[in-house]
């Protein structure tokens, strides 16, 4: 089997007749002009195949800035988002020891407030028990 440079067929290809005993040798005009032909397409081959790759070679750069613009958004947004919750964060252990000192505070207050309540019915009952008659 013939590999072809251009993938077609023996059409595209020159094959000089080299003169047999007994065979006519091509003529040197034609066998110029189906040289400068196969060139001709071979050339236009090499630069469709060039355009294209420089197409590819473009469109490969811009997304490659595209997705690069895009991490470098998404980093920062993830850096100013670790110092936000690094933030939060500390302001939740100090609004938490507030809230736990707060809570200390009026647990304590409260206990004594609703002693002082409880002592003061008590003695109330036992003063209207006594000053009360019995009644028959």
């Amino acid at each position: 089997k013939i590999n072809y440079p251009d993938g077609s067929g023996p059409s595209s290809c020159v094959f000089l007749n080299v003169g047999v005993a007994g065979s006519q040798p091509v003529s040197e005009k034609q066998s110029a002009a189906e040289l400068d032909l196969v060139l001709q397409r071979h050339q236009n081959l090499q630069e469709k195949l060039a355009e294209e790759m420089l197409g590819l070679a473009r469109s490969l750069k811009t997304n490659t800035l595209a997705a690069q613009s895009v991490i470098k958004k998404d980093n920062q947004t993830l850096s100013h988002s670790l110092k936000m919750a690094d933030q939060n964060l500390e302001k939740l252990k100090t609004e938490s020891e507030r809230l736990e000192q707060h809570t200390q505070k009026s647990v304590n207050w409260l206990l004594w407030a609703m002693l002082i309540i409880v002592c003061f019915i008590f003695i109330s009952m036992i003063l209207f028990i006594r000053i009360m008659p019995k009644l028959k």
